[in-house]
């Protein structure tokens, strides 16, 4: 039957006249005719394939399979090289007899093409409107005679019009009824180029529009896409401080500063209360000078973090900045810290071109504060061996939480010597006095510590209201070591009043100090010490015996006031 209608020339006619790619084959699956559709599709002839077995002829076909099943294979999509057909694969009966089986085949690459255009372009949309729903600046795009196409929810914020009333609509008509005082779109249209413009909103704001246009291929506008942000807090801050600096360098830095100063990865500075602005602003006006500055305040508040924002600020923020501790060296060591020896550098000349913070300066042993006076006046060290070191260039910073007028009366501070470093004093205030920064301080330090170790702890309101409570005796310091341990120590997720260790304290009326981990330290160190020193009575065996060197073990002593034989040494 099969071999017959070949034969058949209207039959031939019709197989040719289709669009569908035929292939037919008998019951042996020998093929018995392709229409040209499917000598154009598959690159072959009828001629070259007639009488061949159809897996021989360079097409990947099921018929062997229908031929052996006698099951239809309909509507299966196939990949044949870089095409992409629409297969049905057919047993044929004579008589209930099965007598061959015949391919059909469309090319349907196009069209596949396009689908997957289609779910690109859909997706692309979607990542659109997202950026539209979410994006903090204020987003439209007009067309090229500037009708509006789109409205971010930020614009409809800024400009207080909702986008129903915008789409579709002239920019020309949005400026003429004055939402907005003017539109960098406009611009664009009349320049052809891209175009910032600062204009006034009806509701107040002022707003940065940077409109940008996109060419059709013939260079006309097709779009215009218009990014808008809120710079009217920005400007009100940019004024004052032009007024007060006419530096655009120092406007910059402190724009940035208004925000939220970090100046080490671990150290912030708040400045939410209006003290601590107000010494901010202070601190950045003086610290383009290089006059000496004295910092006072109680320990823990934050002294030396407040001398690095004054480095950081100067014209010396390339150069290094040393701090030195006066009070953790023996009066015998301090010199050559400070000075050097042999060819051992101090920091004073450690600190050239840059800036030293002369840390607990009350601790500096009287007879070395006219040697400091007389280097900061004169930029010229001598080294213990007598080796003179000059032209220096070193700016000093002094920080102590002592009343050194008091020392003056004392004869324990050089008189001279404060004169000098008082050239410019700030005082930073205890954490009692600006309650405003607890808070900001607070939820910092938990983000600090939530990522060094690896948590995602947060605190109850009742946590936030007991650390505003309390009088925070140690300042920031004990502030940021409380919240530590307690992220370090509670099991749970939700850090509660009742699990700070300062709620005892306010629930005792006390508000005593707590027994911080640096305070358990030195309450270990300053025991071992004592039994070390009473047992051996010599400060070398005793170091030998803690494992530290004799030095350590002699400042130590007289920073806890340990008395020993110290002619055994």
């Amino acid at each position: 039957m099969v071999q017959r209608l070949v034969n058949d020339e209207q039959f031939t006619a019709l197989m040719d006249f289709l669009s569908h790619a035929i292939i037919l084959v008998d019951s042996q699956a020998q093929v018995v005719s392709v229409n040209k559709a499917a000598e154009g599709l598959f690159n072959l002839t009828n001629d070259s394939v007639v009488g061949k077995r159809v897996t021989e002829i360079g097409v990947i076909s099921p018929l062997v399979e229908v031929l052996a099943t006698c099951d239809p294979l309909e509507l299966r999509r196939e990949h044949h090289g870089d095409k992409i057909l629409m297969a049905n694969h057919l047993p044929l009966y004579q008589d209930n007899a099965l007598v061959g089986a015949v391919s059909s085949y469309v090319d349907v690459t196009a069209e596949d093409q396009l689908e997957q255009r289609l779910i690109r372009l859909q997706g692309a949309g979607k990542v659109l409107d997202a950026i539209l729903e979410n994006s903090n600046d204020g987003i439209w795009v007009l067309d090229g005679s500037g009708k509006v196409l789109m409205v971010s929810k930020s614009w409809e914020a800024f400009t207080g019009i909702k986008r129903e009333e915008l789409l579709g609509r002239s920019v020309y008509d949005v400026v003429k009824e004055g939402h907005i005082s003017d539109s960098a779109a406009l611009h664009v249209m009349r320049e052809c180029e891209k175009n910032s413009t600062i204009y006034q909103t009806r509701t107040g704001k002022r707003l940065l529009d940077t409109s940008v246009p996109v060419f059709d291929k013939f260079g006309n506008i097709w779009r215009i896409i218009s990014n808008v942000r809120d710079v009217t807090e920005l400007e009100e801050v940019k004024s004052k401080l032009e007024k007060a600096e006419g530096n655009a360098r120092r406007i910059e830095k402190e724009l940035r500063l208004l925000r939220k100063l970090e100046f080490e990865k671990d150290e912030l500075m708040v400045v939410q209360s209006e003290v601590m602005r107000d010494i901010v602003d202070q601190t950045t006006h003086i610290a383009r000078t290089d006059v000496p500055v004295l910092l006072l305040g109680e320990s823990g508040v934050g002294k030396s973090v407040l001398a690095r924002l004054i480095h950081t600020y100067s014209q010396r923020a390339e150069g290094p900045f040393i701090r030195f501790n006066c009070g953790t060296l023996p009066e015998d060591l301090v010199e050559a810290e400070l000075f050097g020896k042999k060819s051992k550098i101090g920091v004073f000349e450690l600190a050239n071109k840059g800036t030293l913070f002369l840390d607990e300066i009350s601790e500096l042993p009287i007879l070395l504060q006219n040697k400091v006076l007389q280097a900061i006046n004169s930029q010229v060290v001598e080294r213990t061996d007598g080796t003179v070191v000059g032209d220096l260039n070193v700016r000093v910073i002094a920080a102590t939480n002592k009343d050194l007028e008091a020392k003056i009366k004392q004869k324990e501070f050089n008189k001279d010597f404060y004169y000098t470093l008082n050239t410019i004093s700030i005082l930073v205030p205890p954490l009692r006095k600006r309650q405003e920064d607890i808070t900001p301080l607070a939820n910092h330090f938990l983000q600090f510590f939530n990522k060094k170790y690896k948590m995602a702890k947060i605190f109850a309101p009742g946590a936030i209201s007991v650390m505003n409570y309390y009088d925070w005796p140690e300042n920031v310091r004990e502030l940021k070591q409380v919240i530590e341990r307690s992220i370090v120590t509670i099991p749970g997720r939700i850090i509660r009043g009742k699990h700070l260790p300062i709620q005892r304290d306010i629930e005792n009326g006390t508000q005593q100090e707590l027994p911080l981990l640096d305070r358990a330290r030195q309450d270990v160190e300053r025991k071992l010490i004592n039994e070390a020193l009473k047992r051996f009575g010599s400060s070398y065996k005793a170091a030998r015996a803690l494992g530290v060197t004799q030095p350590t073990i002699v400042r130590k002593a007289k920073k806890y006031n340990i008395k020993w034989d110290n002619q055994k040494q």
